[in-house]
């Protein structure tokens, strides 16, 4: 634990693992789409290729304790047993891995850029990737005409989403970018559906969840027009064709021997 070059590795792994987290917490994001991932990603992978030629902040302190030969108070040694790890190549491994695991490259993709503004030319034609967008429409089975209009309305201005080619871009938001949205639906499922309300039907456990992810927060939740329905079916717990037969428990003749 005191062997600089355990130091020097550990500080090389917190600066590439927070970076991985930080591309995790954005990916999980509600609102992520296709595109915004895909630029995370090259991001990150910008980020790590940088630490190669300047050090990430945890790896500068390191060297600097190394140099100094203690960290605070603790007095540094080095361990001949230890191999340290090369960092440019630890860093090219992990950026490859990131490349092909999590590469978005691919013909939708390539289809989906023509809506971002950002990778267009400086001055383009009003025919400008029309076939990318009918290829989209197909794909999503949306019109062609419809879509075409308003992606030459929204090079026209690019300031304003054309009416037109909002359905393509609402396809567009859709596409799911990892399970992050997959396991929140289970995790829910399993606040929902406990223990004591394992009898619930599946059409009750679909509805909860549907109320519980799209509806609105219970503050904003007015209860009393439902109220007001509940009271008028006569279900009130004092109404008197509503009876209740108290059962005795089954083992009440043992409770004078406890």
């Amino acid at each position: 634990m005191q062997s600089k070059e355990f130091l020097c590795d550990l500080g090389l792994m917190f600066d590439a693992l927070s970076e991985l987290a930080n591309l995790s917490q954005q990916l999980q994001a509600h609102s992520v789409t296709l595109l915004r991932a895909d630029h995370l990603l090259k991001r990150t992978i910008r980020v790590l290729a940088s630490f190669k030629d300047t050090q990430g902040e945890k790896l500068e302190e390191a060297l600097t304790a190394q140099a100094l030969g203690h960290l605070g108070s603790v007095p540094l040694e080095s361990n001949a047993k230890l191999t340290p790890i090369n960092a440019k190549q630890f860093l090219q491994s992990l950026i490859n891995n990131l490349e092909k695991r999590l590469s978005f490259d691919g013909e939708m993709l390539h289809d989906l850029s023509v809506l971002d503004t950002g990778n267009w030319p400086s001055t383009p034609g009003i025919r400008h990737d029309e076939a990318q967008v009918k290829r989209l429409c197909r794909r999503f089975n949306l019109g062609e005409e419809q879509a075409v209009n308003g992606m030459r309305d929204f090079l026209e201005h690019p300031d304003s989403e054309p009416e037109s080619l909002k359905p393509l871009i609402r396809c567009m938001q859709t596409i799911p970018c990892s399970t992050a949205e997959c396991e929140r639906g289970f995790s829910l499922m399993n606040n929902i559906c406990t223990d004591k309300r394992s009898t619930l039907l599946l059409s009750n456990v679909s509805h909860l969840m549907m109320i519980s992810i799209n509806g609105p927060p219970v503050t904003l939740f007015e209860p009393r027009k439902y109220v007001t329905t509940w009271l008028r079916s006569h279900r009130s717990a004092t109404q008197a064709r509503r009876q209740c037969t108290p059962q005795m428990p089954e083992y009440k003749h043992i409770w004078k021997a406890l």
